[in-house]
C-alpha cells in the first residue's frame, strides 16, 4: 500500500508541476504574441508617418521647383541661382525612400534627376534651344512627377 501511495503522491507532483509548467509556458507564449502584436502595429504607424512625411516632402518638392522656374523663366539669368536648398529637400526625400520605401527607389531617382536637370536648365542663356530644352524638360518632369504620385497611390494600402 506504501509503494501505491508512493506512486499516487509522485503522479499528482508530476500532475501539479506539468501543469504549472504548462501554464508558464501558455503565458510566455501568450506575451511573445502580444508584443508581437504590438511591434507590428508600432512599424505600421512609423511606416505610415514616414509615407505621409515623403508625399507631403514631395508635393513640397515640386511646388517649389514650379515657383523657382516660374521665377526664373521671368528673370533675365538663372546663373545665380543656389542649389543647396533645393539639394536638401531633394536629398531627403531620397533617404527616406532608400530606408523606408525600396519599392519607391527606382522612380524617385528618375523625379529628382529629372527636377534637377529642369532646375539647372534656368541657368543657362535664354536661347531658343534652351527655352525649347525648358519645356522639354517640363513635360519630362511632369511625367516623372506623374509616375511617381501614381507608385505612391499604388502602396498607401499598404502603409495607412
Amino acid at each position: 500500500m506504501e509503494t501505491f501511495l508512493q506512486s499516487e503522491t509522485l503522479a499528482t507532483a508530476m500532475i501539479a508541476s506539468g501543469s504549472a509548467l504548462f501554464g508558464v509556458l501558455v503565458s510566455q507564449s501568450i506575451g511573445f504574441l502580444k508584443q508581437k502584436s504590438e511591434h507590428k502595429y508600432e512599424r505600421q504607424v512609423f511606416l505610415r508617418q514616414k509615407y505621409e512625411e515623403l508625399s507631403f516632402r514631395i508635393i513640397d518638392f515640386t511646388n517649389i521647383l514650379k515657383t523657382i522656374s516660374s521665377q526664373l523663366s521671368q528673370e533675365e539669368s538663372g546663373n545665380n541661382i543656389d542649389t543647396a536648398e533645393f539639394d536638401e529637400k531633394g536629398a531627403k526625400i531620397e533617404i527616406i525612400t532608400v530606408l523606408y520605401f525600396s519599392e519607391l527607389t527606382t522612380d524617385c531617382e528618375d523625379f529628382l534627376v529629372v527636377s534637377r536637370q529642369f532646375f539647372l536648365a534656368h541657368g543657362a542663356n535664354d536661347s531658343s534651344d534652351n527655352i525649347y530644352n525648358r519645356e522639354t524638360l517640363k513635360v519630362r518632369f511632369n511625367a516623372a512627377f506623374d509616375k511617381l504620385y501614381d507608385q505612391i497611390k499604388n502602396h498607401i494600402s499598404d502603409y495607412t
